[in-house]
């Protein structure tokens, strides 16, 4: 045991991305006993949503973890493990006033009767996961929120939301407790080395700096296909656009604390945290630039906005760009050659999967 141990002190690896992946992947193997280098250009940038360095930051860090229809199969695995982890990591790494928690429950309203359908099958399935059907006062109380007759919906009593600054400055605060080397510059490339008796990677820097390391994790989105195109590994990602928009009601909802910590209806989702302010949502656009169609379409609610919707005044409004694979399953979990691992293309679920993904990576350098 004291021999693996270590060795883990020996062994170097470096993270390449500062978003929730890389942050994540850091903490897991630091707290493994591995030395682990964080690394991104905006690592010592001020944290906050208004002007988001990654899209960790820009989301609203919902996690839909067990109002998941499939009972099987990677994607299920990967969520219900999170869903696990999470409840260990939050203990590990709060340590003040400010914590960060996971804000329940998750209320879906449904917006056809095929959905409907759906979220019946879904609670028939999955009581065990704390899923049930709302009841018809629920129902009623949302008829008067939105201002028509609704389907039907369910109530995750597990799921919810992490808030994702809070989330980011405690896993931060983390880092620097388990003596995390975060380095503040810009990859300029990647490259293998030729001599065996080295380390196997080397991280080269715009300013001509370079590390060698025994692993290299690239989680940097987008950027994960610039950084392996020179050692011959094609990674296909397209950008996803997600909006967030702060609206100040004009007249505050009575008994807005019976509002969940995320109300997910027409692919929107909706934070009601101060009587008169909301936050609105969604990951629906491809693309860099937020398209102004998209935003009316989400502040319209598809035509169908309730009074509140329509005379409130738009506060603040943000974007952030997630990577998704195409024709892959995201996220991209790989080991590309012996030293080197991707951990990326979440897309909509970065916050979600984080642990189950750093684990994943941890499982993959202990050769498990």
């Amino acid at each position: 045991m004291n021999s693996q141990k270590a060795e883990k002190k020996k062994t170097e690896i470096s993270i390449i991305g500062g978003g929730i992946a890389g942050i994540t992947t850091a903490f897991h193997l630091a707290k493994k006993g591995y030395q682990v280098n964080l690394i991104d250009p905006t690592l010592n940038s001020e944290i906050n949503n208004l002007n988001p360095k990654n899209g960790t930051q820009a989301s609203l860090g919902i996690l839909m973890g067990n109002i998941y229809k499939r009972s099987k199969g990677r994607a299920f695995l990967l969520r219900n493990k999170s869903m696990k982890l999470w409840k260990e990591w939050l203990s590990q790494i709060n340590y003040s006033e400010t914590d960060c928690i996971l804000e329940k429950p998750l209320i879906k309203l449904a917006s056809s009767d095929k959905e409907y359908q759906s979220m019946i099958e879904l609670s028939n399935n999955k009581k065990e996961y704390g899923i049930e059907l709302l009841d018809k006062s629920s129902l009623n109380f949302w008829n008067s929120i939105f201002e028509k007759t609704l389907i039907g919906g369910l109530i995750s009593h597990e799921d919810g939301r992490l808030n994702p600054i809070k989330l980011i400055k405690s896993l931060m605060r983390s880092l620097d407790q388990i003596k995390i080397n975060k380095i503040d510059k810009s990859v300029k490339s990647i490259s293998k080395n030729s001599n065996l008796f080295d380390k196997s990677w080397t991280i080269n820097f715009e300013n001509n700096h370079s590390i060698n390391q025994d692993y290299i994790v690239i989680c940097s989105a987008l950027n994960t296909q610039k950084l392996l195109k020179s050692l011959g590994h094609e990674i296909l990602l397209e950008p996803i656009l997600g909006q967030v928009i702060e609206l100040e009601l004009k007249t505050k909802i009575s008994n807005w604390k019976k509002w969940p910590a995320i109300l997910s209806y027409q692919s929107i989702n909706f934070i009601h945290h101060k009587p008169n302010q909301m936050l609105i949502g969604a990951t629906i656009e491809r693309g860099t630039k937020p398209s102004r169609l998209d935003k009316q379409k989400m502040l319209s609610l598809n035509n169908g906005a309730p009074t509140w919707m329509i005379n409130a005044q738009i506060k603040h409004e943000w974007s952030g760009i997630r990577a998704r694979p195409i024709n892959e399953p995201a996220p991209l979990l790989k080991q590309l050659e012996p030293g080197l691992l991707i951990n990326t293309g979440h897309y909509r679920n970065g916050i979600l999967l984080a642990p189950a993904c750093a684990e994943w990576i941890g499982l993959q350098i202990e050769g498990k």
